[in-house]
């Protein structure tokens, strides 16, 4: 078997589809450094002028009308806190300044997360794509055929080629990601935007950087689970991207409450650890008044349940996969 993974990876590191996947996973990294860079740059001049014009404006009409504001606003605040008592609108500072219009440079601290978040769906679609190719490549060419001629136990062989699509793709999300923090935090150390960062926010990355590497790798071994199952990369492609894109979203909007059972909510509870999501429900009443109408209350998925329902949903697949190159012929 270990023989086996051996040839496995190295079909997998020359494969030049495999390549240019790679190289796509470190350009969508750059691409997301590339919009940070424009992020945290101080506010141009035509900015500041724009931010001056329209404090001016807002300040004209907080002199006529700002004490009804305050009240409308301590009025909002009193009933709000008749379900909610630590409401707290914060009346006393609502009067128009210049820093609430000037554009704010988001800090590495405070931002680094969403960052990385935005290179995670093209690295996880690429893993994703780069199992499917692997295999797919293989049956369409037939070489598979001719390498289960020399190795007829379909099994080592489904085995090993699973588990390469899987660890295969690590390499390259790591490098992606490494380029995400990387190039953020030295765009924001060259505009001294860095903030305030602890031990617990390169914590908070890690924990953040493995659940996608996990993820990647669960993306990539479905991908050639799917090529074995459906032996078409545009079919693999299509059912796998398709489901998360449309099915899980028509689910969602048609049957609210299947939303914890969606790929795609699980998945974002995964890398997110822990997400939430909107239930339509009774309106609570106002002041012991029922009221009509529709409202939504807010529910929280746990990384626990998107991981569990992820693994499973993946292990299916898999076995399914192996089931199929067991009982079908190969060219």
């Amino acid at each position: 078997m270990t023989g086996l993974v051996r040839v496995e990876a190295r079909r997998f590191r020359y494969r030049a589809a495999i390549r240019w996947l790679a190289l796509l996973s470190v350009v969508a990294a750059l691409a997301v450094v590339a919009g940070v860079v424009a992020s945290v740059r101080p506010p141009s001049a035509e900015a500041v002028a724009s931010a001056e014009q329209q404090v001016a404006l807002a300040q004209e009409d907080w002199e006529e009308n700002g004490d009804q504001y305050v009240a409308d606003c301590r009025s909002g605040e009193e009933q709000e806190r008749a379900t909610n008592p630590d409401a707290d609108w914060g009346c006393d500072s609502i009067e128009p300044r210049l820093e609430q219009y000037i554009p704010v440079q988001p800090t590495f601290a405070d931002h680094a997360r969403g960052w990385l978040s935005g290179a995670t769906v093209l690295v996880l679609l690429l893993a994703f794509a780069s199992g499917v190719t692997f295999v797919t490549a293989e049956l369409a060419t037939g070489a598979l055929g001719t390498w289960l001629t020399f190795v007829p136990q379909r099994g080592r062989v489904y085995a090993s080629k699973v588990v390469v699509a899987g660890v295969g793709v690590l390499v390259p999300a790591a490098a992606a990601l490494a380029v995400t923090v990387a190039g953020s935090w030295a765009a924001a150390a060259l505009q001294d935007t860095v903030g305030d960062v602890t031990a617990e926010t390169w914590r908070a990355l890690g924990d953040q950087a493995a659940r996608t590497l996990a993820a990647a790798a669960v993306l990539g071994a479905v991908g050639a689970a799917l090529g074995f199952l459906l032996r078409s990369a545009a079919a693999a492609l299509g059912v796998g991207i398709g489901w998360m894109l449309l099915v899980d979203g028509v689910l969602a909007g048609i049957l609210p409450a299947l939303q914890p059972w969606t790929l795609r909510l699980s998945l974002e509870a995964w890398l997110q650890a822990g997400t939430t999501y909107w239930l339509p429900e009774a309106c609570p009443p106002l002041d012991g008044v029922p009221q009509a109408g529709a409202c939504t209350g807010e529910r929280t998925l746990s990384m626990l349940h998107g991981g569990v329902l992820l693994a499973v949903v993946a292990a299916v697949l898999v076995a399914l996969g192996a089931v199929v190159l067991r009982r079908r012929d190969v060219d």
